[in-house]
C-alpha cells in the first residue's frame, strides 16, 4: 500500500505585529502552519514599545506597562519567547500607598490563603473608616462566588452595584477605584459591574499571588521586538515589516489577498486581522464592512493614558513603585531602580540622578493639556509627595500621550466585542478588544492570539 501524502497546511497571513499578532503567529508556526506576518511599522510589539530619548540616551517606554500574577497566558508567552528573565514579578504583592496629606500605608499580601491574604493590609488601610472597611470585606467575600456573567451585571455600572452594597463615596474612591482605574483605565461609574467584578475575582480573590506586580526591567522594544522577531523567524515565520496594509481583497465572499502600500499583494489561504477595530473596518471591502458582525465594533469607545517622565539631578524617591489616593498622582515608578534591575535604594543614593515615570490612567483631564502645563503640575505634585524633590532640579521632562490606549469596558460593551471567528470563513480576528473575557490588557492580547490560532487549527 502506498502511503497517502500529508496535505500541506494552509498558508496564514497575519495583519498586525502587536502582541495579539505575535501570539497568533507563534502558536500557528509551532503547529506547522506557514505564516507571513505583515506590520506597518519597522518593529513588532504594537502598543508595547519603547524609544530612545535623544536628550538622556535612555530607552523610554510608551507607557508603564504592568502585568499581574494572574496574567498566566502573558507570563507563559514571555517564557515561550525566552525573555521572562528580563521581567520582574514580585514574589508577593507589596505596594506603598500614600495620600497627598502625608498618610502612608502598605498594600501587601500576608502569608495567608486567599482570599484572606489581603485582610491584614485592608484592616490597617488608613484611607477608609472602620465601617467602610467592614463593608469592603463583606462585599469581597460576597463577590468571590458571584456569577459575574449574569446579563444584568453587564448592563449596570460597577459603581451602581457598589452603591447597592452600601459603599460610601470615600470607599469607592480610595479602595475600589484605586484598583479599578489602573486596571480598566476608567473609574467604577464607567465600567460594567461584570468587568469590575472580574478584576477583583481574578486579580485579588482567586489566589494569593494573583495580584503580584510585574514589569519589564529593560526598554519594551528590546524584548517585545527583538526577541519576538528572533523567535518567529527561528520557526520559519516570514516577517514583512514597514509594510502598510491598504485593504483586504475579496472574491466570492472570501478574502483572496491583501494589498500593501506600493502595490504589493500577498495572498494566502487564511487571514488573521490583529489590528484595532477602526483599522479593521477601513481594511474590509465595503460589502463585508456592512455586515452586522463588523458594524457593531463601531460602538467600542477608548480611553487615554498619559505618562509624565521626569529626570532629577538626585534621588528623590526610595520605593520602586508607589501608589497614591486623594491627589493628582496615581502611580509613580522609580525607573532608575527598575532599569538597574531593582538595585537597593541605598546604592541609588550614590548616583547622580533619578528617573521617575508618573502613570495617569483615565487621563481625559490631562490628554489635551500642553506638555509644559503637565510638567509644572506634576513636578509640584512630586515635591509635595517626596520632600527631597523640593531641593532637586528637573534635568529633563517628557510627556507621552496615548489617546486610544485601551477600549472602555462600559456597560453593554461586552456585546460589542466580536468572537475570533467571523462570517467570512477564512477571516479571523485577534486583539485585546475581541471577546476574551478580559479587559484591554497584554493578557487579553495574548489570549486573543492563542484563541484565534486554536480556531484556525480546529478548522483543519
Amino acid at each position: 500500500m502506498v502511503a497517502r501524502p500529508i496535505a500541506a497546511k494552509p498558508q496564514v497571513v497575519v495583519i498586525g505585529g502587536g502582541l495579539a499578532g505575535i501570539a497568533a503567529a507563534a502558536s500557528l508556526l509551532e503547529q506547522g502552519f506557514p505564516v507571513t506576518l505583515v506590520e506597518a511599522r519597522h518593529f513588532l510589539g504594537g502598543r508595547v514599545f519603547s524609544f530612545p530619548d535623544a536628550a538622556t540616551g535612555q530607552e523610554v517606554d510608551n507607557g508603564q506597562h504592568i502585568f499581574l500574577g494572574c496574567c498566566t497566558h502573558y507570563i507563559e508567552f514571555l517564557k515561550r519567547l525566552g525573555v521572562f528573565q528580563r521581567f520582574y514579578l514580585q514574589p508577593r504583592l507589596r505596594v506603598p500607598v500614600h495620600s497627598m496629606n502625608g498618610q502612608r500605608s502598605l498594600l501587601a499580601a500576608a502569608r495567608l490563603p486567599a482570599p484572606f491574604h489581603l485582610l491584614p493590609a485592608l484592616l490597617a488601610y488608613p484611607h477608609m473608616s472602620c465601617l467602610d472597611k467592614w463593608r469592603v470585606v463583606s462585599t469581597l467575600l460576597r463577590a468571590r462566588n458571584l456569577d459575574r456573567h449574569q446579563p444584568e451585571l453587564e448592563d449596570i455600572s460597577f459603581y451602581q452595584w457598589l452603591k447597592e452594597q452600601g459603599h460610601s463615596e470615600r470607599a469607592i474612591r480610595t479602595w475600589w477605584d484605586f484598583l479599578i482605574t489602573p486596571t480598566l483605565n476608567d473609574d467604577s461609574s464607567q465600567v460594567s459591574a461584570s468587568m469590575g467584578l472580574m478584576i477583583f475575582q481574578e486579580g485579588v480573590l482567586a489566589g494569593r499571588h494573583h495580584a503580584d506586580l510585574g514589569y519589564a526591567l529593560e526598554g519594551l522594544s528590546q524584548v517585545a521586538d527583538a526577541c519576538a522577531r528572533k523567535y518567529l523567524e527561528s520557526l520559519g515565520g516570514r516577517l514583512r515589516l514597514s509594510r502598510r496594509t491598504l485593504r483586504f481583497l475579496a472574491e466570492h465572499g472570501r478574502i483572496s489577498g491583501v494589498e500593501l502600500a506600493g502595490g504589493e499583494k500577498i495572498s494566502g489561504d487564511i487571514y488573521i486581522s490583529a489590528v484595532p477595530p477602526d483599522m479593521l473596518l477601513k481594511l474590509l471591502p465595503q460589502d463585508m464592512r456592512a455586515l452586522p458582525f463588523f458594524q457593531r465594533v463601531q460602538g467600542l469607545e477608548f480611553s487615554p493614558i498619559v505618562n509624565v517622565h521626569l529626570w532629577y539631578d538626585r534621588p528623590v524617591m526610595d520605593e520602586v513603585v508607589c501608589a497614591f489616593v486623594d491627589g493628582p498622582l496615581q502611580w509613580v515608578f522609580n525607573k532608575s531602580r527598575i532599569m538597574s534591575h531593582l538595585a537597593p535604594a541605598e546604592d541609588e543614593q550614590s548616583q547622580t540622578g533619578q528617573y521617575l515615570c508618573i502613570s495617569l490612567s483615565a487621563a481625559w483631564q490631562h490628554v489635551d493639556q500642553p506638555q509644559e502645563t503637565l510638567v509644572q503640575q506634576f513636578v509640584a505634585a512630586i515635591s509635595q509627595a517626596f520632600p527631597r524633590a523640593r531641593d532637586a532640579q528637573v534635568r529633563r521632562a517628557l510627556v507621552v500621550k496615548q489617546r486610544q490606549a485601551t477600549f472602555r469596558p462600559r456597560p453593554g460593551a461586552g456585546a460589542l466585542r466580536p468572537a475570533c471567528r467571523t462570517p467570512v470563513d477564512n477571516l479571523f480576528l485577534a486583539g485585546e478588544w475581541t471577546d476574551t473575557g478580559w479587559p484591554s490588557t497584554m493578557e487579553s492580547a495574548v489570549r486573543s492570539g492563542y484563541n484565534v490560532a486554536q480556531a484556525v487549527a480546529d478548522g483543519m
